[in-house]
């Protein structure tokens, strides 16, 4: 496959400064405005992914292929990167360690949540995730984020050809499938009590 897995090895010193420095410069909000933030950043960086890879398709003929083939894919690599990154920095805002094999199951268990591919009630599907080995996971979550990007890109597909209105649908589609797994993300983080439960 590709060896893309933002889950393998997060930028953990990264993402908590950018997180404490978020804190510190916020210290009225609580952590689902904070999470708001990171959500609201993140989208607007998946629309303009989502715009930037359709504008070939302004010259006609070989922009069109190129936006069609090349473009699609460069969204589909970015964009799941993008949404990968929300959902670790979310977990980060609600003090998750974010190193290890443990956390690199409980992001993809979030991540499966936030993108409708889990059910969060499921134990079964849970226990499943729990179980699995490094190779299996890595595989997997590269998997689930290819997939995602494609189901994702999929919903514009010709759409992304014609010239503007490709680029509005385009980045629109991107902005609001980040902003509805940004909502579920915080929705899995806020209403867990991490210390009650067994690690993964």
């Amino acid at each position: 496959m590709l060896g893309f897995n933002p889950f393998v090895s997060p930028r953990a010193d990264q993402i908590r400064q950018k997180i404490n420095s978020l804190k510190q410069n916020h210290p009225d909000l609580s952590n689902r405005e904070i999470a708001g933030i990171i959500t609201s950043e993140k989208c607007l960086k998946c629309a303009l992914v989502g715009i930037i890879t359709a504008l070939p398709a302004l010259v006609p003929g070989a922009g069109s292929l190129i936006s069609l083939l090349g473009g699609a894919a460069i969204d589909i690599l970015l964009f799941t990167y993008l949404l990968a990154t929300m959902v670790v920095e979310i977990a980060a805002v609600f003090d998750r360690d974010l190193t290890g094999r443990a956390f690199q199951k409980e992001a993809f268990w979030a991540f499966l949540i936030a993108t409708g591919t889990g059910s969060a009630g499921s134990k079964i599907s849970q226990s499943v995730v729990a179980a699995l080995t490094k190779e299996t996971l890595n595989e997997m979550t590269e998997r689930a984020l290819i997939s995602l990007g494609v189901r994702s890109t999929a919903r514009v597909g010709l759409i992304r050809i014609i010239p503007f209105l490709g680029l509005l649908f385009t980045g629109g589609i991107n902005y609001w499938v980040s902003k509805a797994i940004g909502k579920r993300a915080l929705i899995y983080y806020e209403n867990r009590n991490f210390a009650d439960e067994r690690p993964y």
